[in-house]
């Protein structure tokens, strides 16, 4: 779990503290996820924005001395690619985690290697909702109304731009072939018949 002062991971059945970490962003948001065998980890925000992949069969107190060393309980870190609102999400062999500013990177799910760090657009505008995936692309909704198609390689290919005429905050869903985008004022549902 995301947490401040520390992130957590705890034992389900009992709610006992397994390993805790400390430092990083000071208003720790996304939700950890898990892929690959590992938990990937990211809160920004302040001095530091780490993103890290942590094992799960972590123990104890395994805070590092800065955000971007890596231990034996995690993978490998960086200290200022997280981000502050959004989700990662794991797709394929890769990680990808958009800025609220709307750069969006993708790294290598076992090593952390960036693959590429690219800006969606140039038009300002804020990124609050996590990406979802078809398992080939990405929707990456902006703050301005439009969405972002990227393909879901490690090389950035933006795809399609979509607009939907009004400021999208909340994260799309996506069931049986349609994306469900939520706007201010409403609903779009985006598939085939």
């Amino acid at each position: 779990m995301n947490g401040w002062h520390h992130i957590g991971g705890y034992e389900f059945a009992t709610g006992r503290e397994l390993w805790k970490l400390d430092g990083g962003g000071d208003i720790p948001v996304p939700t950890p996820i898990f892929a690959h065998g590992l938990i990937y980890q990211t809160s920004a925000h302040g001095k530091f924005r780490p993103l890290r992949a942590i094992r799960p069969d972590a123990t104890g107190d395994i805070t590092p001395g800065n955000p971007g060393e890596t231990n034996a309980s995690i993978v490998w870190a960086h200290s200022r690619q997280g981000n502050y609102m959004q989700t990662p999400i794991a797709v394929g062999d890769f990680v990808f985690g958009c800025f609220d500013v709307g750069v969006l990177g993708c790294f290598d799910a076992k090593t952390g290697a960036l693959k590429f760090s690219e800006r969606l657009s140039k038009d300002g505008a804020g990124y609050t909702a996590s990406p979802v995936s078809d398992g080939r692309h990405l929707f990456i909704p902006a703050e301005s109304g439009t969405v972002f198609v990227v393909a879901a390689t490690d090389r950035f290919n933006l795809v399609a731009q979509n607009g939907v005429g009004e400021s999208m905050l909340a994260t799309p869903a996506l069931s049986d072939g349609t994306l469900y985008l939520r706007s201010l004022g409403k609903l779009v549902a985006i598939g085939t018949k």
